[in-house]
């Protein structure tokens, strides 16, 4: 209503000081920047037409990739029913070793401890030992699915103070030099063959492991020089980024000497397929016992590739894309822009300026942080800009990563 309208309809007198005010229904500004489209009631699902009206278009979640595990492995109905197989035992038959008494007292148990007279059934520790076998999948792996055998011969491995148990970690460093072997006698004519191999160590596409020592024919009661090297000692070669791998000595017994063939020292021939040599033995050779060590990979794996002229490969995981939204001008969750451009940046470029910032940071005398965050809180403020400032006072932190293994880099 117009201000000449409300005069001819109301007198002086009842005019108010102001013009009334009229509830119209309000213009959206919406509508004046983007016109009726704005209001289409489908808008959001044309593709490529979200951005004909001012609002955010909506976060889509990603649909998750979901695998039908009906197409990949039988079910849990038909695993149960399955029939299980029987392990086979190819080794000797275990020895009758008498059994020690239970010790039901503690307090027997502790004299006879403080006494030394405390006796321990060997027998419980083989048990346990064939168990840490099977769970690293040695036997699977040198032989063929359910196949083991029971440890019936004393055999000890070492390299210097560094022994081979059942499953203890060694660096290749230590695998260096030959190992020192010693082997129970039975007191009977026969031979012993050692078979060293890394069941992990294959990098090549001929199935196999890699064989790293083999002598055969030692005599019953001798020492290892006294049998036939058919394969010379290389050292442990766990490749970088590989985790550990299983070094595993094997003890052969037969009755009669066998024919091997001679090893050369290159790595490219010494491919070795532990359960085609069994098979071609069986009917001499008895396995008797087995050690075997976890080695992981040191400076020494290098440099003992890199003196037979081949290359040090390097190993890495390839990870999944990071799932991260569209990259907006104004994200739904603010946060500084730094660490949001960080998100699309390579990961390998974050890490180099992380590991620079450490570099910077490593010294010799003195790796401890700085005893302020900020020494000139007051200029910064003003100069720097107000992320910059919040990166300086968090790399300060004590707890930053850019203190956090300072000395191991």
């Amino acid at each position: 209503m117009s201000a000449a309208q409300y005069a001819r309809l109301v007198s002086r007198k009842y005019r108010g000081p102001k013009l009334p005010k009229i509830n119209r229904p309000r213009r959206p500004r919406l509508l004046a920047w983007a016109g009726p489209a704005a209001f289409y009631p489908n808008r959001f699902y044309e593709q490529d037409k979200w951005y004909k009206a001012r609002i955010d278009k909506p976060d889509l979640i990603p649909q998750l990739h979901i695998i039908d595990p009906t197409l990949y492995g039988e079910s849990l109905a038909e695993y149960l029913q399955k029939e299980k197989v029987e392990p086979t035992n190819i080794g000797f038959a275990k020895k009758d070793e008498k059994r020690i008494p239970k010790i039901s007292s503690d307090t027997q148990l502790e004299k006879l401890s403080r006494t030394k007279k405390l006796r321990i059934d060997m027998s419980r520790v083989g048990e346990a030992d064939q168990r840490v076998i099977a769970h690293f999948g040695v036997f699977e792996h040198l032989f063929n699915d359910n196949v083991y055998f029971d440890r019936t011969q004393n055999f000890e491995v070492s390299f210097g103070d560094h022994g081979v148990h059942t499953g203890n970690i060694l660096w290749a460093e230590d695998t260096k030099k030959s190992p020192q072997v010693s082997i129970e006698s039975v007191g009977a004519d026969g031979f012993n063959t050692i078979v060293a191999v890394n069941l992990d160590g294959n990098a090549s596409e001929q199935s196999g492991e890699i064989l790293h020592w083999l002598v055969a024919n030692i005599p019953d009661g001798k020492s290892v020089s006294e049998g036939e090297e058919k394969a010379k000692w290389i050292q442990a070669l766990p490749f970088l980024g590989t985790g550990f791998h299983r070094l595993t000595f094997l003890l052969l017994r037969h009755s009669e000497k066998i024919d091997v063939t001679d090893f050369n020292s290159d790595l490219g021939s010494r491919v070795f397929s532990t359960a085609q040599f069994y098979k071609k033995h069986e009917e001499k050779v008895t396995p008797s016992a087995l050690n075997f060590a976890n080695v992981a990979y040191d400076v020494s794996v290098k440099e003992a590739l890199h003196a037979e002229n081949l290359q040090s490969p390097l190993y890495e995981y390839e990870w999944n894309e990071r799932m991260k939204r569209d990259q907006k001008e104004f994200p739904l969750k603010p946060m500084p822009f730094d660490l949001y451009f960080d998100q699309f940046r390579d990961p390998k470029d974050v890490q180099a300026d992380l590991l620079r910032e450490r570099f910077k940071k490593v010294s010799i005398d003195d790796v401890t942080p700085p005893k302020f965050l900020d020494d000139n809180y007051v200029e910064n403020k003003k100069k720097l800009d107000a992320w910059n400032h919040a990166k300086l006072l968090e790399k300060n932190k004590p707890d930053s990563p850019v203190y956090n293994n300072s000395l191991k880099y």
